[in-house]
């Protein structure tokens, strides 16, 4: 079984690209029963969907301010 140090770099790469079947049973199996990954987990995955967001705004800003 992967340490914290390892699954929190899994967890980080799931917001940048798709993890492999063992990769996402890794994470899934150790969030489970370790609370401090788990709220890694779900912070990196609420600042990702919040960068998503800003991007997305700044691109519609930006598209604006060229009329």
């Amino acid at each position: 079984m992967k340490n914290c140090q390892q699954i929190t770099q899994i967890a980080s790469d799931a917001q940048e690209r798709p993890l492999s079947t063992g990769e996402k049973f890794q994470l899934h199996t150790h969030i489970m029963m370790c609370k401090g990954c788990r709220a890694f987990y779900k912070n990196t995955d609420v600042l990702s969907k919040m960068m998503k967001t800003l991007k997305k705004v700044e691109g519609q800003e930006n598209q604006k301010g060229g009329e």
